[in-house]
């Protein structure tokens, strides 16, 4: 009735509203300061300016101070294991696993409550669980250097499991995967991915009913198993600090990290590129649009000659097959050229070339390209060439030098591959050995 409308109006009006309030706990990202270990062990290479602690839980620390950049220290970890542990069947909770951990926040703080935490701050963390390794990479400012290790032990510690969260994030990626089967580009790729892996069941694409089948309770379990042992962990720092303002928070956040003393090792799976010539074409989509991959693979002998023979290789072949596709025969949307050589599990390499083009060119244009191939198979690239990729080689370096990335990887790469980073950092002394003849060598490998 119209007088019980009025009185529901008239009970709102008397109704103290309370102007919505963002609730952020205003309490520390840590509860308690972790127990604080030790070094047990150092090393330097002073005239890189690299330094080697080992701490007390086994924990490596590779540390580099620059003055590159005036707020940025970055961080990456790494630990051998990662998926490649499980079984197939449980693959793919595990591959979410980190992605999982990291959508539900740590310790006390939801994802969104911690970002609103760090708000104002420079300091962020992502872990991460790859085939072979588990680890994560960070970035702070000198200023939240402390932010920075907190994070990294909250991550190791209190990674925190949330339901509403999980959903979200199932949904997120449900919806990018609706129509990847009606998608020209998408379709190609998971056809090139199931060739080159032989379409092993770890290497097939993300399906709903495989997304389903996703459990919170698994993949977190998962992820507090691969860092519930810091003692087979590696971190590496470079970036602007000092090692004795660093040195209190190595001992506190990463000294302080458990440890199990467990003896592991990634698994081969059996993941094999397949042998022999195999073609394939893909029909898709209503465009005149083709795209073209070409992949050459096969095992690889792992030492830095072969490695900077077949990235300068790479980079011939890119400034050929630009000239010839696009320049010469005109009708190329975009020409590129990659290759990628692993020590793990086995050494092998992987060269790609890569076009887009009007179907009706797409047969005259392999032709090109295998020409070039054969051209640089037979007689090596010009001297021309060969001085192009000299000094674009040599501004690279120049610009890299100066770059805290650079060194990250550098002594990530020595670590990993038990390799002098002197040897690494000598590319000079490498470009002196680069000759049409390595280049040849190389194709025709």
């Amino acid at each position: 009735t119209s007088a019980e409308l009025l009185a529901v109006f008239d009970s709102v009006r008397k109704t103290q509203i309370v102007a919505y309030a963002d609730t952020v706990s205003s309490g520390p990202l840590i509860e308690s300061t972790p127990r604080a270990g030790s070094i047990s062990a150092q090393r330097e290479i002073k005239d890189l300016g690299v330094t080697y602690w080992t701490l007390s839980n086994g924990v490596r620390v590779i540390l580099k101070p620059t003055d590159f950049k005036a707020d940025q220290v970055l961080v990456r970890a790494y630990s051998p294991g990662g998926t490649s542990l499980l079984s197939d069947r449980d693959v793919t909770a595990a591959g979410f696993a980190s992605i999982v951990a990291q959508s539900g926040g740590v310790g006390r703080f939801s994802q969104i409550d911690l970002q609103k935490a760090l708000a104002g701050k420079l300091a962020a963390v992502s872990p991460s669980i790859s085939s072979l390794q588990e680890g994560l990479n960070g970035s702070a400012s000198p200023k939240d250097l402390e932010t920075l290790f907190q994070l990294i032990n909250l991550y190791f510690t209190k990674p925190r499991q949330d339901s509403s969260a999980f959903l979200a994030l199932k949904g997120q990626i449900k919806a990018s995967i609706a129509n990847r089967g009606s998608q020209p580009e998408a379709v190609f790729g998971d056809t090139l991915q199931a060739t080159l892996t032989q379409n092993h069941p770890r290497a097939r694409p993300l399906t709903n009913e495989k997304l389903d089948s996703i459990s919170l309770v698994k993949s977190m379990a998962f992820y507090k198993e691969r860092f519930a042992d810091a003692s087979d962990f590696t971190f590496v720092f470079v970036g602007n600090f000092d090692l004795d303002s660093i040195k209190p928070l190595v001992s506190t956040y990463l000294g302080g990290l458990p440890s199990l003393k467990r003896k592991e090792n990634w698994r081969d799976v059996g993941i094999r590129y397949p042998t022999g010539v195999i073609k394939k074409v893909v029909r898709k989509g209503s465009e005149p649009k083709g795209q073209t991959q070409i992949v050459f693979t096969g095992p690889f002998t792992w030492n830095r000659t072969n490695r900077y023979a077949i990235a300068s290789l790479t980079s011939v072949l890119r400034i050929r097959l630009r000239e010839v596709l696009r320049e010469d025969l005109g009708g190329v949307y975009g020409v590129s050229v990659g290759d990628q050589t692993s020590f793990e599990p086995r050494p092998e390499y992987s060269f790609r070339i890569g076009f887009g083009a009007s179907p009706d060119r797409i047969d005259t244009l392999r032709a090109e390209v295998f020409a070039v191939i054969d051209s640089i198979k037979n007689s090596g690239p010009t001297a021309q060439d060969l001085e192009k990729v000299r000094e674009t080689q040599r501004r690279g370096e120049e610009t890299s030098r100066k770059e805290n990335g650079y060194w990250l990887a550098t002594l990530i790469a020595a670590d990993r591959f038990g390799e002098d980073p002197h040897i690494l950092l000598d590319n000079e002394a490498m470009r002196a050995t680069l000759s049409a003849e390595m280049i040849r060598d190389a194709a025709r490998r």
